[in-house]
């Protein structure tokens, strides 16, 4: 998620809410492997890389497809890397791809953080 208008924003957005889903599946539902607050934050969060996604495609004039616009819902990890080899080259995709996955552990790590946080401050 780099190089296109706006792009912090959405960045910034989606790891905020990595970070609330650690914090309020920890004050919902503490223990729960899988709660369903995370699953709600995660649709959200897919709104987020979706609604990017059709900002950054359309800054550069690529065309998507109904099939594109459904894996980047459906298999971000897969779609989102082929989108930034298709748009960038392959010097650019391949940066785009890492930072693209540097993001996604951050979330994960920011979501552990929120959940740690919460657990400090119970005990």
């Amino acid at each position: 998620m780099v190089n296109g208008p706006h792009t912090g924003y959405f960045v910034l957005a989606a790891l905020a809410l990595g970070f609330v889903d650690g914090v309020t599946a920890m004050l919902m539902y503490p223990g729960q492997v899988l709660p369903p607050s995370s699953f709600a934050i995660d649709v959200v969060v897919l709104f987020i890389i979706f609604a990017w996604y059709r900002r950054d495609s359309d800054s550069r004039g690529y065309k998507r497809s109904l099939l594109s616009s459904a894996m980047v819902i459906g298999l971000g990890i897969v779609a989102l890397p082929y989108y930034f080899f298709r748009t960038r080259g392959l010097r650019r995709g391949a940066l785009a791809t890492l930072i693209f996955l540097l993001i996604a552990t951050s979330y994960s790590m920011l979501s552990y953080l929120g959940h740690r946080a919460v657990f400090a401050l119970r005990t």
